[in-house]
């Protein structure tokens, strides 16, 4: 019932935001409408990466072709969670910390080469979250090839709110894989696929590149995007590969992603995403091995924004989740922000979240405070 519900609200926002992004496709102030949270999209990273591949060679000198930015997260955060078992003690936690660092650099080879490298700092660890190399095409074949560690083109994860959603968690995947793209009908229609080679495997199957992805996205209107996509191997995603029992199960389960994103009257912004398997995972592969029920994890994540201020906005969400298991997606979440941009390139945001866990009994308040830099 929760899935028909959710797959019928994101019809009524397509059939809505035709008639209503057509009026306000000419709008000067809609970009700037409505400013996303902590979360970092897809097709943020994709435009990041288009913007990066737009650039000239501007001279021979090194420091001509090389771009560098960043970001700083700060986050204070309190969470009460309360256990339906009055055999089990409730918890209060609360920390402040440096919750992320990222320091990107984006290298202008040559017309048509680029390179891009991430640093992160994140949970008291300092790795290299992306690291590839771009060979685009020109005007007229708007192609490009990018080769190496990234976040594939499944999902789409946009979010208003600085904790990221359940469709992000169960669906995000970041592994080395070559992906090639092409924009069509004037960047309305970007199609993309790639190949990986997932942390998950089937039984007495070589670890081979044999994982696929794929994704289409349609832009009709400025304030309108909506897309779907493909992978051949759902539980090779960054979060759902941790509650797999094993690293290789009986058969692979792929997943599929649907999504509608607009903004509309100049300052309000609807987010609607759906993320599932696409089957069962035999009893025991994944969560606990003692587990006898088959599972189709699947999650939803619903967002309405509003700018209400020229620097202020507010946010309200509803997202959930089907066979999430007892601590990895709660199967109703719903909460709300204030992203406040105190100065230029600073974002104080405050947020929050309850969450329930059918399984185990647990509901979780969340309280969070982040201050944010881009540089």
């Amino acid at each position: 019932m929760k899935k028909m519900m959710f797959v019928m609200c994101l019809a009524f926002i397509c059939i809505y935001a035709a008639p209503v992004t057509a009026r306000d496709a000419s709008s000067e102030n809609q970009e700037a409408a409505v400013k996303a949270g902590g979360v970092k999209s897809i097709e943020d990273r994709i435009s990041h990466r288009e913007e990066a591949v737009a650039r000239r060679v501007l001279g021979d000198n090194w420091f001509e072709r090389v771009n560098i930015s960043g970001l700083i997260e700060i986050e204070a955060m309190h969470q009460s969670v309360d256990y339906s078992d009055p055999a089990v003690s409730d918890e209060d936690s609360s920390d402040v910390d440096l919750a992320t660092v990222e320091l990107v650099v984006d290298a202008r080879i040559a017309d048509h080469v680029d390179g891009h490298v991430m640093f992160k700092y994140e949970e008291d660890d300092l790795f290299v979250d992306e690291g590839f190399i771009t060979l685009s095409g020109t005007d007229r074949m708007p192609a490009w090839l990018a080769a190496g560690r990234q976040y594939l083109p499944f999902g789409y994860f946009d979010s208003h709110f600085v904790t990221d959603p359940a469709t992000l968690v169960l669906g995000e995947t970041n592994e080395g894989a070559v992906v090639a793209g092409y924009t069509a009908a004037d960047g309305v229609l970007q199609f993309s696929a790639g190949l990986f080679n997932g942390d998950i495997d089937e039984d007495n199957d070589d670890d081979m590149v044999d994982s696929f992805v794929a994704s289409i996205a349609a832009q009709p209107f400025e304030p309108l995007m909506m897309g779907v996509s493909y992978t051949s191997n759902l539980l090779s995603s960054d979060s759902f590969s941790e509650f797999a029992v094993n690293p290789a199960i009986d058969d692979m389960v792929g997943g599929w992603s649907v999504f509608v994103t607009v903004s509309f009257l100049d300052r309000f912004k609807i987010i609607g995403e759906y993320v599932a398997a696409m089957d069962h995972f035999n009893a025991g592969e994944i969560y606990d091995a003692a587990d006898t029920r088959q599972r189709k994890p699947s999650a939803w994540n619903l967002e309405l924004g509003a700018a209400v201020l020229e620097d202020l906005e507010l946010a309200v969400g509803y997202g959930g989740s089907d066979d999430g298991g007892d601590e990895f997606l709660p199967e109703n979440q719903y909460g709300a922000v204030i992203n406040w941009k105190i100065f230029d390139s600073t974002n104080l945001a405050l947020e929050y979240l309850r969450a329930e866990f059918e399984d185990n009994g647990q509901e979780t308040d969340t309280y969070t405070v982040q201050l944010a830099v881009e540089f």
